[in-house]
C-alpha cells in the first residue's frame, strides 16, 4: 500500500524500497504499484496547515490515472517516470535492471522491459502531431522539473510550457506580453500548440544536480505531411481597419488558418462572424480547441445552451480528460443556465488540472454555483414554510447569479410564489416572460394554464393545456388541471344559466360545485380572482332565495381573496345582507365604504336612512332585552319591523320568537316561529328556534322534524345539533316514564321523569321550561300521590299549574291530593276548575265524568269531616298547640299503624285529624 504525505507545495510517496520526492503533485498521480494504481484515502496525512479534507479537495479521483500496469504506459508517461526514477533519493540501482520483490510479494518490472503502447496519453490531449511508436526499443524520454516562477504567466503560455515539457523538450520563456486589447465579455479562445520537434529517445542526461535534470534534446524535422498552421500577428490591427476591410475565409484555409481568423474576429468582438468561421474549421477538423473557442463565442453572445453543447462536444473528444479551460467554460455555462450541481462539478475538475493556481476562474465559478445551490434550498425551504417573501427573496438572488436564461423550473416556482401571493398581474407578467424565453417548456404552459384558471382566463387557460398535452401526453399535472378546468367552467355556466332563469337555489347549488372542484388552497391565493366571482355569484343566489346568512358569508369570503380596494357590487350585497339579517349597525359600515366609492348610489343612500332608523328601533328593543323588560322589548322590535320596506328580517323574528318563549306565551311562540320558517324556508337558524319552541310547547315529534330540518340545511348549526340531542333524551326519558308508570311501577316512573325534568331545566330565555315542564312535573306528582307522597306530590303540581295554569289533569291531581290531605273544601274548588276547563276544551267526556265523580266524593267527606271531633280523636283539648298536636299524632300513629298491628281505618282517622288540626293552626 502506497502511503502519500502531502504538504502545500510537495507530495512524497513512500515506498517499499525507496523514497521519491517530487516537485509536482500532478506527476505523482502516474505512479503504479504491483500493475495498478493502489492508493486509500484513510492512509493520507497532512502536514503543515493543510486540513485532511482541504487535501482530498486539492487532490482527488480526478487528478489519478489509473494505468494497467507498466505494460499500459505510454511515451509521455514513460518520460515521467523515468525523470522520476533519475531523481530518487535514496533509490537502489537495482530496481531500474532487476525485479525486487515488492510490499505485495511481486516483482517490479524494469523500465527497459516496458513496451510501448500508442502515443495518446492524458498529457498530450491537445498536440496536433502525434509521435509513432519506435518498434525498435521503448523511447527514453526526460522529464525536467519546472522552473520556478518568478511571477504569473499567461495561461496560454504556461499551457503551452506544461505541453512542451510532457515531451522532454526545455521549458520556453514566457512570451512578452502583448499589447492590451478591448475588454471581450467572455474569455479569449483557446490557441492550439505549434507542434515542438520529436525528443530524442535515445538522449539520456545524467543528472549533477538541479539544473542538470534538464535533457538537451534533439531537434526531429516536422513531417512534410503537416504544413505549419499560420499565426496570429503579434500586435493586432486597429479595430476601425479591421472592420473596414476585415479578411475573409476561402476554401483553401486550413483549419488552423481558419481557427486563427475566428480569433481575430472574437478579438474585434465579432462573434457572430466568428462563430460562423470556428464552425468551417470544426467542419474540416472537428478539433476540442475549436468547439472550445465557438463556446466562447456564444458565452460573449450569452447564447449559453450552445456554448454548454460546444463544451460538451470539446470534452468528448478529449477522451474525457479536458482541459482546464474547457471545463471551466463547461462549468459558467452550466453556472449560466442555473444547473448548479453539474456547474460545482465541472468547476472542480478545471481546478484540479491546475491545483495550485490561487486565481483560477474556476475557482469563482464554484463558489459563484455552492451559493446558488444554497439560495435554491433555502428558498424551497421557505416555500415549505409558507414564507412566500422569503422563499420569493431567496429565489431572486440566486437568479441573479444566472447569466443566461432563468431555468424553467425557477420560473415555474416564481409564478407559483406570485400566485401564492395572490399577485396576479405579478404572475401574469412572469408567465409572459417565461413563454418568452422558454417556448417549449411543457411545464410553463401548465403553470401558464394554472394561472389562467386562477385570473378566470379559462379559454385560454384550456388552449395552454391542450398544446401541453400535445407535447407530453403522460406529464402528470397537465391532465389533472384540464379536467378540473372543464368542471369548473361547465359547472359555472350552469349557474349562470339557472340564475337568469331565477332559479336561485339550483344556482347556488352549481357555484358550490364549480367552488368544490376550485378549492380554497393558500398555494393558490385562496383561489384567485375566479374564487372571487364565483363567491360574488353564489351569494347573488343565496340573497334572492333568502338565505341572507350563507350569501353574507361569501360576500366576506370573496373580500378576503381580493387584494385589491373592494368591489362595490360586494360591498352592496353585503349591506343588504346585514339589514336582512337585523344587523344595521355592519350594514352602515359597509354602506359608508361604498357610497365613497360612489357617492351617487341611489340604491345605497335609500338602505342607509333604512338602516338607520332600524338602527334606533333595534338599541331600544335590546337594552329593553337586557332590563328584561320583555313587553318593552317586544314593542320597540315591532316598530323596526314597521320601519323595514321589506319582509321581516330573519333576526328579528328569531329575536321575537325568543321574547315569546321568554313570557311563556307559547302558542305566539310556535306562530312566529311558523311565520319565519314561512319567511326563510333556507335558514337552518329558522328551523332551529322552531324546533326549540316547539320543544318547550310539548310538541316533540314536529320539534325533531324541524330540528332534522335545520341540520340538513346546515350540518354545523349549533342550535339545532344541541336541541335535537334534548329532544331525543326527553322523548327516550319520558316514554320510559311514562311505562315504568303504567305498569305500577311508580319510584321508577318518578326516576325517569326527574331525569326528564333535568335535561328540560329550567332557564329563564326558555320560560322556565316551558309547558313540557309543566307536564313532567304533573306527571311526577301523580306517580307520587300514587305512593302516598302529598307533600312531594303538592309540591310538583304547584309548579306545573305555575307554568300552565289550565291544564285540565294538572288541576285534577291537585284536586286528588288536597282531597287526600283532607283539605276538602279546597279540593272542591279545584274540581269544579277542572270541570268547567275539561267542557271548554277537547277533554274526552270519560275523564270529564270522572271529575264530577270525585267531586261528589269530596263534597261528602267534607260533610262528613263537619261533624268529627278530630281533638277527640287524637285525645287532646280544645285549643292544644301545633306541638301538642304532633305529639299526639305520633302516640296514635304507634297505637294505630297497620304495620304495628293498629285498625287501619281508625289509623286513617288520626290521619285526617292530624292534617284537619295542622291546617287550622
Amino acid at each position: 500500500m502506497w502511503k502519500l504525505t502531502i504538504t502545500a507545495c510537495k507530495v512524497q510517496d513512500r515506498a517499499p524500497n525507496g523514497v521519491i520526492a517530487l516537485n509536482e503533485l500532478l506527476f505523482a498521480t502516474t505512479f503504479v504499484h504491483n500493475g495498478n494504481m493502489n492508493y486509500n484515502w484513510k492512509h493520507w496525512e497532512c502536514i503543515g496547515s493543510t486540513q485532511e479534507e482541504n487535501a482530498r479537495k486539492r487532490f482527488n479521483i480526478h487528478n489519478v490515472h489509473e494505468l494497467e500496469g507498466y505494460g499500459g504506459l505510454n511515451d509521455v508517461d514513460k518520460a515521467q517516470v523515468d525523470a522520476l526514477l533519475r531523481i530518487a533519493r535514496p533509490f537502489k540501482a537495482r530496481n531500474r535492471t532487476t525485479g525486487v520483490p515488492n510490499g505485495n510479494g511481486s516483482a517490479s518490472v524494469p523500465n527497459s522491459a516496458r513496451p510501448s503502447p500508442p502515443n495518446q496519453g492524458p498529457f498530450n490531449r491537445n498536440t496536433s502531431t502525434a509521435t509513432p511508436a519506435d518498434p525498435s526499443g521503448p523511447k527514453s524520454t526526460t522529464m525536467p522539473t519546472p522552473p520556478p516562477k518568478p511571477e504569473r504567466i499567461p495561461s496560454q503560455a504556461r499551457r503551452a510550457r506544461r505541453k512542451r515539457n510532457a515531451f522532454g523538450a526545455p521549458p520556453a520563456p514566457a512570451p512578452a506580453p502583448a499589447p492590451k486589447a478591448k475588454a471581450t465579455p467572455a474569455s479569449a479562445p483557446e490557441t492550439a500548440p505549434t507542434p515542438e520537434p520529436k525528443p530524442n529517445p535515445k538522449s539520456t542526461p545524467t543528472p549533477a544536480s538541479a539544473s542538470a535534470f534538464k535533457p538537451t534534446p534533439t531537434p526531429t524535422p516536422k513531417p512534410a505531411s503537416t504544413p505549419a498552421p499560420e499565426p496570429a500577428p503579434s500586435t493586432p490591427m486597429p479595430g476601425a481597419e479591421f472592420r473596414r476591410n476585415p479578411p475573409r475565409p476561402n476554401a483553401s484555409m486550413s483549419a488552423e488558418e481558419l481557427r486563427v481568423l475566428g480569433n481575430l474576429y472574437f478579438r474585434y468582438q465579432m462573434y457572430e462572424v466568428a462563430i460562423d468561421i470556428y464552425g468551417k474549421a470544426i467542419a474540416r477538423k472537428p478539433d476540442p480547441v475549436f468547439y472550445t473557442n465557438r463556446a466562447a463565442a456564444h458565452m460573449a453572445l450569452k447564447s449559453f445552451k450552445s456554448a454548454l453543447d460546444d463544451c460538451q462536444v470539446a470534452e468528448l473528444l478529449q477522451n474525457h480528460d479536458p482541459s482546464s479551460k474547457t471545463l471551466g467554460r463547461l462549468a459558467k455555462c452550466h453556472l449560466a443556465l442555473g444547473d448548479y450541481d453539474p456547474a460545482i462539478r465541472a468547476a472542480q475538475k478545471a481546478i484540479d488540472c491546475d491545483p495550485f493556481d490561487p486565481t483560477h476562474p474556476a475557482r469563482l465559478t464554484k463558489v459563484t454555483a455552492e451559493l446558488m445551490r444554497e439560495y435554491i434550498v433555502e428558498s424551497r425551504q421557505e416555500w415549505q414554510k409558507k414564507c412566500w417573501v422569503e422563499s420569493k427573496g431567496r429565489l431572486a438572488e440566486a437568479t441573479a447569479l444566472c447569466e443566461g436564461d432563468c431555468p424553467p423550473q425557477w420560473l415555474v416556482w416564481g409564478i407559483q410564489i406570485e400566485m401564492a401571493k395572490g399577485e396576479w398581474e405579478a404572475a401574469t407578467g412572469l408567465v409572459e416572460v417565461a413563454e418568452s424565453l422558454h417556448q417549449a417548456s411543457t411545464d410553463i404552459q401548465v403553470a401558464s394554464a394554472h394561472v389562467a384558471l386562477l385570473t378566470d382566463q379559462i379559454p385560454s387557460g384550456l388552449a395552454s393545456l391542450r398544446a401541453a398535452l400535445r407535447r407530453d401526453p403522460e406529464h402528470p399535472l397537465a391532465g389533472t388541471l384540464l379536467r378540473r378546468m372543464k368542471g369548473i367552467d361547465q359547472a359555472r355556466q350552469e349557474g349562470d344559466r339557472l340564475a337568469v332563469a331565477a332559479m336561485h337555489v339550483e344556482a347556488s347549488s352549481q357555484y358550490s360545485e364549480a367552488l368544490s372542484l376550485l378549492g380554497c388552497d393558500e398555494e393558490e391565493g385562496l383561489g384567485g380572482n375566479l374564487r372571487f366571482i364565483l363567491l360574488g355569484n353564489r351569494a347573488d343566489a343565496y340573497f334572492w332565495s333568502k338565505s341572507f346568512d350563507l350569501a353574507r358569508d361569501d360576500c366576506q369570503a370573496a373580500l378576503f381573496i381580493s387584494n385589491h380596494p373592494s368591489p362595490l357590487k360586494i360591498l352592496n350585497r353585503l349591506a343588504d345582507c346585514y339589514v336582512a339579517l337585523g344587523d344595521p349597525t355592519t350594514a352602515l359600515q359597509y354602506i359608508e365604504e361604498a357610497l365613497k366609492l360612489d357617492p351617487l348610489d341611489s340604491d345605497m343612500a335609500k338602505t342607509k336612512l333604512s338602516a338607520e332608523h332600524m338602527q334606533t328601533n333595534i338599541r331600544e328593543s335590546r337594552e329593553a332585552w337586557s332590563r328584561k323588560d320583555w313587553l318593552e322589548a317586544k314593542g320597540a322590535l315591532r316598530q323596526a319591523t314597521i320601519a323595514c320596506s321589506g319582509e321581516r328580517p330573519l333576526q328579528w323574528g328569531i329575536w321575537e320568537v325568543e321574547i315569546e318563549m321568554t313570557l311563556g306565551s307559547w302558542n305566539d311562540a310556535v306562530c312566529t316561529a311558523e311565520v319565519v320558517v314561512g319567511s326563510y324556508p333556507t335558514s337552518a337558524h329558522a328551523f332551529a328556534i322552531s324546533g326549540l319552541a316547539l320543544m318547550l310547547s310539548n310538541k316533540l315529534a314536529l320539534s325533531m322534524e324541524h330540528l332534522g330540518s335545520a341540520i340538513r340545511l346546515d350540518a354545523e348549526n349549533p342550535l339545532g345539533i344541541s336541541t335535537l340531542r334534548r329532544v331525543q333524551e326527553i322523548e327516550r326519558t319520558k316514554e320510559e316514564g311514562n311505562q315504568s308508570f303504567k305498569f305500577g311501577r311508580y319510584p321508577e316512573a318518578v326516576s325517569k321523569y326527574t331525569e326528564t325534568l333535568t335535561i328540560i331545566g329550567d332557564r329563564e330565555e326558555e320560560g322556565g321550561g316551558g309547558y313540557i315542564r309543566a307536564v313532567l312535573l304533573a306527571n311526577r306528582a301523580t306517580a307520587l300521590f300514587k305512593m302516598e307522597r302529598h307533600a312531594r306530590a303538592l309540591t310538583d303540581i304547584t309548579a306545573s299549574l305555575e307554568l300552565q295554569p289550565i291544564s285540565f289533569k294538572a288541576l285534577r291531581t291537585h284536586a286528588r291530593v288536597r282531597a287526600a290531605q283532607g283539605y276538602y273544601d279546597e279540593a272542591i274548588k279545584i274540581y269544579t276548575r277542572a270541570q268547567e276547563i275539561g267542557r271548554s276544551g277537547d277533554t274526552p267526556s270519560a275523564e270529564t265524568q270522572t271529575i264530577v265523580e270525585e267531586l261528589l266524593v269530596a263534597e261528602t267527606a267534607l260533610t262528613m269531616s263537619q261533624s268529627k271531633d278530630y281533638h277527640e280523636i287524637l285525645n287532646i283539648a280544645k285549643g292544644a298547640s301545633e306541638t301538642e298536636v304532633k305529639k299526639a299524632y305520633r302516640r296514635s300513629s304507634l297505637l294505630f299503624h297497620p304495620d304495628k298491628g293498629g285498625n287501619p281505618e281508625h289509623f286513617k282517622l288520626v290521619s285526617e285529624a292530624y292534617n284537619a288540626l295542622c291546617a287550622q293552626s
